[in-house]
Order: C-alpha cells, then structure tokens, then sequence
C-alpha cells in the first residue's frame, strides 16, 4: 500500500463534517507530488506526503510512550496537515548552471512561489479551517509544531501553548525527527541541455521528472 493509499484511508475514517471535502481539496492539490522543502529534507517529488506520513508515525509512538492521551483522530489530523501552508507554492522548473567541469548543465528543482504568505502553522490552521472545524488542541498542534523557533510577536505565547497542550513539544521533536533520520536530502537530477531547451519552448516538463 502506498504513502498515499495509507493517508487517504485514515483520513477516511474521520466522521466529522467537511472532511469529504477536505480530501477533495487534497487530491486536488499537489499534496500528494509537491517536495517538502527546496534545499532541505524530502526536497522532492512526493516528499510533503512523506513528511507528514512520518510525523504521524512518531506522533502516534510518543503519543502512547509519554500517555498523552491524544486521539488517533487528532494524531490524524495535526500530523497530516501541520504542512498543508506548503501545498501548492513549489513549482517545478529545470535551470542552467556550470559543474565542476565549468560546462553548462540543465537540473530540475523548485521554486517556491506563495501566493498566500500568511506564516507557516497559522497558515495550515487557515487552510484546514475553511473545510473542517478543528478542535482548539489540534489547533495549537498545527499553529506550534515547529515548536520555540515559532516566529511570534510575543516569545512567551508559546510557554503558554504549552501549559495548554503539553503534546506541542511532541509534534516538534516528531517534526525535527523526521526530518534529520528519517529523511533525505537529495542532489539535484542533472538532464541534458536540450531537456531544458525544450521546456522553455514548450513550458511543459517531462512526466519522468515528476516521478
């Protein structure tokens, strides 16, 4: 079964109101192709799922470790989404530059494009929230994962965030985990110049890329 088939099935099984709607917009998206970074961990195709997939995975180990008493529902929910703000914004694009050899060479990355800069966690909580109604812990899971680096007006927000919901310090160490030993950094794929010839012409990438 793949990343996708594990992920849709689990949010399958949520019954709470706009959630057929909420996988529409998924499958819609490119939730399931998109990278999770350009430079960084899972930067490239299908890294984003990957991400989350393995964030809800360590959520659910710490979850029952340390008796955090949070629902699958919830684990779901937060893990799946806390990067849903980086849906849509990474655009595949091939760009020229010299090797070591000094010789011109074509390589497929991303640029990141956001046409909806609104932070990082409150921008997922946004985007979930125009189709299902989170409750105020899931909330403060997404808003928090990236947990004291969280840019904020006001450092001792997130102190409080705590008190409230202690699994915050979860999520981020399920986040930082993920990213540093569960997940790659890969070079970027070099193709020939007339690749990148023939996508400037045309605008249209080859399917292989994406894959």
């Amino acid at each position: 079964m793949s990343v996708k088939q594990v992920i849709l099935g689990r949010l399958n099984s949520i019954e709470r109101e706009g959630m057929e709607d909420l996988i529409k917009f998924l499958n819609k998206s490119d939730y399931f192709l998109a990278p999770a970074s350009v430079r960084g961990h899972c930067n490239y195709p299908y890294g984003l799922a990957i991400h989350s997939h393995n964030v809800v995975e360590l959520l659910i180990e710490k979850n029952k470790r340390f008796h955090l008493g949070l629902t699958l529902e919830s684990i779901y929910l937060a893990g799946y989404l806390h990067d849903l703000c980086k849906v849509n914004i990474f655009k595949p694009v091939l760009k020229l530059r010299y090797n070591q050899k000094n010789e011109k060479e074509c390589y497929f990355t991303y640029d990141c494009i956001d046409d909806f800069p609104l932070g990082h966690g409150e921008k997922s909580v946004i985007i979930a929230q125009q189709y299902i109604r989170l409750t105020l812990e899931e909330i403060l899971l997404i808003r928090w994962h990236t947990g004291p680096a969280t840019p904020c007006e006001n450092t001792y927000r997130y102190d409080q965030a705590l008190k409230i919901c202690p699994a915050i310090k979860a999520i981020f160490t399920a986040d930082e985990e993920a990213a540093t030993f569960l997940e790659k950094i890969k070079e970027p794929q070099v193709y020939q110049l007339s690749v990148y010839y023939a996508w400037k012409k045309t605008g249209i990438l080859p399917k292989n890329l994406l894959h």
